[in-house]
């Protein structure tokens, strides 16, 4: 599921992955994880998920659909703590729901993973709940709620590829500062995803994990040597047996949690 954004100053609209910006360097190289700005800074400490669940006015969440997301989310969070807890990392995670009541919008998007994805849901999101812009949400209810990161969790009643939208210095602070990340209920060919695995991929790109899997922006090449060095990363594959799965070292490494440099861990950047 690729991780995309939009700028939409200077007359002009363009969707880049989030990582084509960030060049190797020996910082990177160092730590692995060169990112330290938005809400979603480093994967350690409590995070907060801010939930939203958006429909339309004919297609709306159900009582029992949104108890299912909301264990399905709760899976996630648990494999995560799990596996950070293989790279002596403390995390731990809040869930809050920013509305009872579902978003209504007049359509949503099919996502495909063409990287054209409409990125501004934080904005519009928080703008119906009564915020001026997504920054000033963040701002205050991660004064609400005390926590290391936060991010928005955005629940599509709808059929589409998920996708993860970060922030990234340069970008229009009001509109895309809360890191967000938009799950649908649905593949695009109508399927159920395994939503555990899927929300725990995309929460990992606000981190700064790469996709593994031939995309837009990654080669098949890459991906058949990441099946051979890391044939249960999360970020290669998901699946509905989350115990299959795992972060494996050269995504900890993005995330900073492995501090062990391996030589091959740059050539996996998608460009």
């Amino acid at each position: 599921m690729p991780q995309i954004f939009q700028i939409k100053k200077l007359g002009f609209s363009s969707l880049f992955l989030l990582f084509s910006l960030l060049p190797f360097s020996f910082l990177h190289a160092k730590t692995g994880n060169p990112k330290k700005e938005g809400s979603a800074s480093h994967l350690k400490g409590l995070v907060v998920n801010c939930m939203v669940f958006i429909s339309t006015e004919n297609n709306r969440w159900t009582a029992d659909e949104k108890k299912e997301v909301h264990d399905q989310l709760s899976m996630t969070e648990e494999w995560l703590i799990n596996q950070a807890t293989e790279y002596q990392v403390d995390l731990s995670f809040q869930q809050v729901l920013l509305s009872e009541q579902d978003i209504s919008f007049n359509s949503i998007e099919t996502g495909t993973a063409s990287g054209n994805e409409s990125v501004g849901w934080a904005n519009d999101v928080m703008q119906q709940l009564g915020y001026k812009n997504a920054r000033q949400a963040y701002r205050k209810l991660s004064k609400a709620h005390k926590a290391d990161n936060m991010q928005l969790l955005i629940f599509a009643k709808a059929d589409g590829m998920s996708y993860a939208m970060e922030y990234k210095k340069g970008m229009n602070k009001k509109k895309y500062l809360f890191e967000t990340c938009l799950i649908y209920q649905k593949y695009d060919n109508g399927t159920p995803p395994p939503m555990p695995a899927v929300i725990a991929h995309e929460i990992l790109h606000l981190y700064g994990g790469w996709d593994l899997y031939p995309t837009f922006a990654q080669t098949k090449d890459r991906y058949e040597k990441a099946k051979e060095l890391y044939p249960n990363d999360i970020m290669l594959r998901v699946d509905h047996d989350m115990a299959s799965l795992e972060i494996d070292k050269l995504t900890a490494w993005r995330l900073g949690w492995n501090m062990n440099t391996e030589a091959i861990f740059p050539w996996f950047q998608p460009k």
